[in-house]
């Protein structure tokens, strides 16, 4: 038959329709969904612009160009992608767009924009209803700059900056395609005898690649705000956006809400707090009463959590994730981290994510009252603290595991491919690879 020879069962290949586990406590009414399964991957039957204020989408276009655009023109076109008035920063197309009192969208020429580019560090926020849109391609928005030119200082290299939080190269990454981070040390002398570190002395920087660097093959994070809506309340959407660093993480969203938040094919990753004992995630959305939908989004390389969501007392939130990623998260003496967490009354669908290879934690984790369904999910614990877990479901939390696939292997201390530490997991079609099952505080694990 059709597909089995590439490893697929019976159905497999058919759409169709698929329900929401019994007792899932989604609010169908609020957000209807319906879910269906093609070749082996779920989906949801929505349209992402559609979840946003249809006003945006016949609001004011404001174009951003960091090349050739000027502040000071007005970013209008003639037509949506009309450069020829553009602006060059996001920060002045919020200020352009939030004068006409009404919803609009922030179309931005694909590049590189860097340090305060995005939010004049953090003083310029959106007060409408908003879509920024990279438009061509990626728009890439760095807390720190570029490009470096580079000076030989006999052992290490050095450039004039200062504020650095994080230094990685990106000419070297790892299997996950994140760069790779270099080690921060106490001293020069570390420095010059230790490959692949760094170390700050005052407004110089020095790096050790064990080479001379090019110019762009060394990503310098510095102490910017990412991509950081503390005030923004409105219905906000994300295009082709992709930042790196971030204060208080690469997004972060912090006010209390009632709206929804859409991101289609963006990134959000390297967050790098000021003070490394309070590390911070690489997406980070809290308060926020509705629907928050990303599609083949990653949230990687956060200083604590990859994806994290609570309601803080505000509650509502309900979060949809398809074809979303999360890896690596986890820096400095960060504990607890996660590729994906949910807290408070979180209800959450992840279809076909994956997470995992984070540090000091469980690659997903539901906390609290939340309730979690996972369909085709991946978790890869690789945890180098000795304890590694891939789906861990806490408190009085609920789980519903379909089609997911678990992988903790590798830690001297344990390998929980499932622990229900108070929670309830149930399961359909999971698979474990690696790891056993751990209960504790009246956890419980059955099928569904």
């Amino acid at each position: 038959m059709l597909g089995l020879s590439l490893g697929l069962k019976p159905g497999d290949l058919a759409d169709l329709p698929v329900p929401l586990p019994a007792g899932f406590g989604w609010d169908g009414a609020r957000f209807p969904l319906a879910i269906r399964k093609s070749a082996g991957a779920y989906r949801a039957q929505v349209m992402p612009r559609d979840l946003v204020d249809p006003a945006i989408w016949t609001g004011a276009a404001i174009h951003v160009d960091s090349a050739t655009g000027d502040d000071a023109n007005s970013g209008l076109g003639a037509v949506e992608g009309d450069f020829s008035d553009a602006k060059r920063s996001i920060h002045a197309a919020f200020v352009a767009g939030n004068a006409t009192a009404a919803p609009y969208r922030v179309i931005v020429k694909a590049g590189e924009y860097e340090e305060s580019a995005f939010s004049r560090n953090g003083n310029e926020e959106p007060s409408q209803p908003v879509a920024i849109i990279g438009w061509g391609g990626a728009v890439r928005y760095r807390t720190g700059p570029f490009s470096v030119g580079w000076s030989d200082a006999g052992g290490t290299h050095t450039a004039a900056i200062s504020a650095v939080r994080r230094v990685f190269r990106t000419d070297q990454q790892t299997g996950q395609g994140l760069f790779t981070e270099l080690l921060q040390v106490a001293d020069l002398a570390t420095c010059q005898g230790t490959v692949n570190s760094w170390f700050p002395d005052g407004g110089t920087l020095h790096v050790n690649i064990g080479k001379a660097p090019g110019a762009t093959d060394i990503a310098v994070i510095r102490s910017f705000h990412g991509a950081r809506f503390l005030t923004h309340v409105h219905d906000l959407y994300l295009e082709n956006i992709h930042c790196e660093g971030g204060i208080t993480g690469a997004l972060h969203l912090d006010a209390v809400a009632d709206r929804n938040v859409v991101g289609v094919d963006c990134s959000f990753r390297y967050s790098a707090p000021s003070n490394v004992n309070n590390p911070l995630d690489a997406v980070q959305l809290r308060r926020t009463n509705g629907l928050v939908a990303f599609f083949g989004c990653d949230a990687s390389g956060g200083a604590d959590d990859g994806w994290s969501f609570h309601e803080d007392g505000h509650p509502g939130m309900h979060v949809l994730l398809q074809d979303c990623t999360g890896f690596g998260n986890g820096a400095f003496a960060a504990t607890s981290c996660n590729g994906l967490t949910t807290h408070d009354g979180v209800r959450l669908i992840d279809l076909n994510g994956a997470y995992g290879w984070s540090r000091n934690g469980t690659e997903i984790h539901c906390i609290q009252t939340t309730q979690s369904w996972m369909a085709g999910t991946r978790a890869t614990a690789r945890d180098v603290d000795g304890s590694c877990v891939a789906f861990k479901c806490s408190n009085q939390s609920k789980m519903w595991l379909q089609d997911t696939r678990a992988d903790a292997a590798g830690g001297v201390v344990q390998n929980h491919a499932i622990e229900a530490n108070g929670g309830t997991v149930l399961t359909r079609g999971h698979v474990t690879v690696a790891g056993d099952v751990s209960l504790s505080s009246g956890g419980t694990v059955s099928p569904f």
